[in-house]
């Protein structure tokens, strides 16, 4: 391992340098269309702490994001920018945690080059720019990590407590954190083997259930519900070839084409053929903690990729394991440095090109993304402030919350006939928050407003059909009309009156 008596106070400011580069690109795309899953964080925050639990019970995550994006809601407001810059902010805090774990286990030049490696990862970068909980998981399991090597090493109670705290944490942030833990208790094992019990892990793992077991009633009931009928598709042949490209490229195995696919391959036989080349160079102790950080980042998506076989549902999406996927980037940028370290310098040099235009690919692809169905969503919303009105949206329920996320002072969203199939939609019912129960009351209230509805398909002729709401004394325009919304714009008529 490295020598750790060369003075290491210009060293500190790589993390921050690290985390600052991967938020600048991060920041690039915090205004795109939101989807229905963001919309729908967005809408829970509206609610108290205590609201906020009963809803996310009878959704399928635990509710610990949502207290936290409930604070920073009160600290920086509710625009898309504010609410995405959370996860941005615990992503950042997570590759400054991987620094100081690379740099126990593979020496500060190591740690260095890894670091900025992972700064560059597009998965981590854009499941950063959402209002979801992707963020604050890899910042957890970074934290529970180095706490973890902490506690083994030193055996002191305290960081075994910091540990039982942090795992639990995880578990009341994304249940599929529990992978990482898994992770985690092969290396105890593996640990303990070679240097002996530590009587602290008969108290910190208990501990941490213990302290889960509030949520443990609501988390069985989660499971019951999720396991009757769910949207994930099934893995398939490609599923771990998707694992590699997203995480290098942001694409899935199916838009891996052409050149992306030479590119991908090359990258990753050239980074196995360096590997393997220095693996023998490499001391004990960090061959050790690569074998560790290899678990970390290969077993949490396997599990998840066996218990989405038959006879299970379907679980498994990257994004779950988005803290694995990106440690792939600190692979890559720890076998670079030790190629260069070994003299391998032309190598290192091809291997920093590849890796380099992998980065460029992926965060362009991270940056530049737009889903359709979104934009549209957001379209319609704008169509309607043209005119200063009440917006009622009649849709299906995948496109209420993204649809309420953009209203406005002068464009207050109502929703109307609202068939609650899934628990997520609850907090219509629960906060009665823009929920419209008398429609024909609303209507007389107002000489003008919007009706945003989606167009629908003839069964027999195959053609798109819209059929406006006939309110009377109202005459209707259709002001916005693409694939997926219409806006219509109702006037009272004053001369009927």
């Amino acid at each position: 391992m490295e020598k750790q008596n060369k003075p290491e106070k210009a060293k500190i400011w790589v993390p921050f340098v690290a985390a600052g580069i991967f938020a600048l690109l991060a920041c690039l795309n915090l205004t795109t269309a939101i989807w229905y899953d963001e919309a729908y964080s967005a809408y829970l925050v509206r609610g108290d702490f205590a609201q906020i639990w009963n809803m996310t019970s009878i959704d399928v995550h635990p509710p610990f994001y949502y207290f936290c994006l409930k604070v920073w809601s009160l600290i920086f407001g509710t625009s898309d920018v504010a609410l995405r810059s959370m996860s941005v902010f615990f992503a950042a805090i997570g590759i400054i945690l991987a620094y100081f774990l690379l740099k126990r286990w593979f020496g500060a030049k190591a740690a260095t080059w890894g670091t900025f490696a992972l700064s560059l990862a597009p998965l981590l970068m854009r499941y950063s720019q959402e209002m979801r909980m992707y963020g604050v998981v890899f910042a957890i399991v970074m934290g529970a990590t180095l706490v973890l090597d902490i506690a083994l090493k030193t055996k002191n109670k305290k960081a075994w407590l910091g540990y039982a705290l942090l795992i639990c944490l995880g578990m009341w942030t994304h249940y599929f954190t529990a992978l990482a833990w898994l992770a985690h208790f092969a290396y105890i094992i593996y640990y303990f083997v070679k240097n002996g019990l530590q009587k602290a892990v008969f108290w910190a793992y208990p501990l941490a259930v213990s302290l889960f077991l509030p949520w443990i009633p609501f988390f069985l009931k989660q499971t019951d519900s999720v396991q009757q009928g769910f949207w994930i598709p099934p893995v398939s042949f490609a599923t771990p070839l998707s694992f590699v490209t997203e995480s290098l490229i942001f694409h899935d195995a199916a838009t891996t084409t052409n050149w992306l696919v030479v590119l991908v391959i090359a990258t990753m036989v050239v980074v196995a053929y360096l590997l393997g080349k220095n693996w023998r160079k490499l001391e004990k102790e960090e061959c050790k903690n690569f074998s560790f950080l290899a678990t970390l980042i290969l077993l949490p998506p396997a599990i998840l990729m066996l218990l989405s076989m038959e006879p299970f549902q379907p679980t498994y999406m990257t994004r779950y394991v988005t803290y694995a996927a990106s440690l792939l980037w600190v692979v890559i940028g720890l076998v670079i440095y030790w190629a260069k370290r070994n003299g391998m310098k032309i190598a290192a040099i091809v291997a920093t090109i590849l890796v380099l235009i992998c980065a460029a690919v992926g965060i362009t692809t991270v940056d530049m993304r737009n889903e359709p169905g979104d934009i549209e969503a957001r379209a319609a919303m704008i169509a309607a402030s043209t005119e200063q009105a009440p917006v009622l949206i009649h849709v299906g329920s995948m496109h209420y919350y993204d649809l309420l996320f953009y209203e406005t002072e002068q464009n207050p969203v109502y929703v109307v006939d609202v068939n609650f199939e899934w628990g997520s939609l609850e907090p219509m019912r629960e906060y009665k928050i823009n929920y419209l129960e008398d429609v024909d009351g609303f209507v007389a209230e107002h000489d003008n407003f919007w009706m945003i509805l989606e167009p629908e398909t003839d069964a027999e002729t195959d053609e798109r059909k819209i059929e406006p709401y006939e309110f009377d004394g109202y005459s209707a325009e259709t002001r916005y009309d693409d694939e997926m919304f219409v806006a219509i714009y109702y006037t009272k008529d004053t001369k009927k009156e």
